[in-house]
């Protein structure tokens, strides 16, 4: 009965807390959990004393589980301007990232194809080098050639003088008791035959020694024509060694350059825009260039029309001046024959000394027009020698070409320090690519780090352009113009003297300039006129 009845009140206050804990939870899945459990508590009502008291914190443990689902929250989902606004954020990411992919690979093959045109300038250089050495070559074999022909004809007469002397030795040695000198002499008939004889013998022991000098040299020289045999094919030796590394450095360039060329291969698509680019931005350059001298041009026009009109209205005032005095002399003389005709008409001593007095005044006026128009004659005539003697001296412009043309060849580098030509003059054709073609109007050199360009003559700066993120440099000669491209910084201003070698602006980041070089609109090969 006393375990019944602590049965009965174990469940009465079990389902008394149930119920009190009803309003806290929320959910149908956490009452039905509840009841659940104090299901399964009924059926352990069994259980001793003891065992009742260990499941109230089992209880409590189960009701905390039950209760946690119901604070959390599921995350709501974003709208659909949410949605669009981070697409378009990462959209941006994507083109930035994409734009910033580009121009490291157009970096990259811009750099790869200067790579490949400079390599393909020092490969031309490299053939030039290998044909001088060539020619040496072929001049050592020639000079070869004449020595070995020179050395036979030495070697044949110093055997055909070998033999005489022997002849002559032998001669003497088998004759040496019977044909003493002494002997041979007094056997003579008379005194003029022993004076012949004794001549004789003298006259024949200077040839046998002049046989024997003759002899010796003859050797001197064919031993000195052999020395100089194997010091040039010495020197042929080293040339065909120098030519064989050479021609091992060329193939290690011609190998690199493949390599190149089958990278620039495989972003052909690249290449080929870029060289697009490029040729636009070059073309826009060189039209702006155009645009320059243009206008350096007509302003030259423009000062040599006006010099011309000067000097012309100068002729014609100096030729007013001439015939004004040239009248004022006709009428003096005019004046003063009339005068003494009057003096000598005059009838009264009043009016005679009044003509003479006239008379005195126009002769007065007559020798005075004569000494300004006797002077007039004598500077024009020292004007017609200055013209005569030199034009050029009296065009600074004209002096200044010519000096210019004379320095063909002569010109310095236009860029300070060690140099390399990345594009020549013309048409620059990469063989081993498929649209790698570039014209270009100049040389484009590229120097070390912190390169300047420098004038390659005396001149005036006649423009200074800026591009917008470079700057270019005209500088006139007369009539020769240097053109100075791709600065970062300028030295000089519009309209200042410069001289040979003065400096005139700091390279940019690539360290890459243009030079051009023009005979007014005519375009020069800048090659032609440097000295290397």
């Amino acid at each position: 009965m006393i375990r019944k009845a602590f049965t009965f009140i174990l469940m009465l206050s079990i389902c008394l807390l149930s119920a009190a804990q009803k309003p806290r939870t929320k959910g149908t899945s956490s009452r039905k959990q509840t009841t659940t459990k104090t299901t399964t508590q009924k059926k352990k009502t069994t259980a001793p004393a003891k065992t009742a008291k260990s499941t109230t914190p089992a209880k409590s443990t189960k009701t905390a589980k039950s209760t946690k689902p119901a604070k959390s929250k599921k995350p709501a989902k974003p709208s659909k301007k949410e949605q669009l606004q981070a697409q378009q954020a990462q959209l941006k990411k994507n083109i930035e990232a994409n734009k910033k992919q580009k121009a490291e690979l157009e970096k990259k093959v811009r750099k790869q194809l200067d790579d490949v045109l400079l390599l393909g300038t020092e490969i031309d250089q490299q053939k030039r080098v290998i044909d001088t050495i060539r020619v040496g070559i072929d001049s050592i074999d020639t000079q070869i050639s004449t020595l070995n022909a020179q050395l036979k004809t030495l070697e044949k007469e110093l055997k055909d003088r070998q033999a005489r002397y022997a002849s002559s030795v032998r001669y003497m040695y088998r004759n040496r008791r019977m044909q003493s000198k002494m002997m041979f002499v007094l056997s003579a008939k008379n005194i003029n035959e022993m004076y012949r004889r004794t001549r004789f013998m003298n006259e024949y022991s200077t040839y046998q020694r002049a046989q024997g000098e003759a002899v010796k040299q003859k050797q001197a020289q064919v031993e000195q024509k052999k020395e100089e045999l194997a010091q040039v094919k010495a020197d042929r030796k080293t040339m065909l060694a120098k030519e064989e590394k050479e021609r091992q450095t060329l193939q290690k360039q011609q190998e690199q350059k493949q390599l190149m060329a089958n990278e620039l291969q495989k972003q052909q698509k690249t290449v080929t825009a870029l060289i697009a680019q490029q040729q636009k931005e070059e073309a826009a350059l060189n039209a702006q260039i155009d645009r320059l001298i243009a206008e350096e041009i007509a302003r030259e026009k423009a000062r040599i029309e006006a010099e011309r009109k000067r000097k012309a209205e100068e002729q014609a005032r100096l030729k007013r001046e001439k015939e004004a005095r040239e009248r004022r002399l006709a009428e003096a003389k005019a004046r003063e024959e009339k005068a003494r005709q009057e003096a000598r008409d005059a009838k009264t001593n009043e009016e005679k000394a009044a003509a003479k007095q006239r008379a005195k005044g126009a002769e007065k006026e007559r020798k005075t027009a004569e000494k300004e128009l006797a002077e007039e004659r004598k500077q024009e005539k020292a004007r017609e020698r200055d013209r005569e003697k030199s034009y050029v001296a009296a065009d600074p412009d004209v002096k200044l070409s010519g000096s210019f043309a004379s320095n063909k060849g002569r010109l310095p580098m236009p860029i300070t320090g060690a140099y390399q030509v990345v594009r020549g003059f013309g048409s620059n054709v990469v063989d081993d690519t498929r649209g790698v073609h570039l014209s270009s109007k100049g040389i484009y050199l590229k120097g070390q780090p912190g390169a300047q360009a420098r004038c390659v003559f005396d001149g005036v700066v006649s423009k200074i352009y800026s591009t917008g993120s470079a700057y270019i440099v005209m500088v006139r000669h007369g009539r020769y113009i240097s053109v100075y491209s791709d600065l970062a910084t300028v030295a000089v201003s519009a309209g200042q003297k410069v001289t040979t070698s003065q400096t005139l602006g700091r390279l940019g980041s690539t360290n890459i300039m243009q030079f051009q070089l023009r005979n007014w609109t005519e375009l020069l090969n800048p090659i032609a006129w440097l000295r290397r």
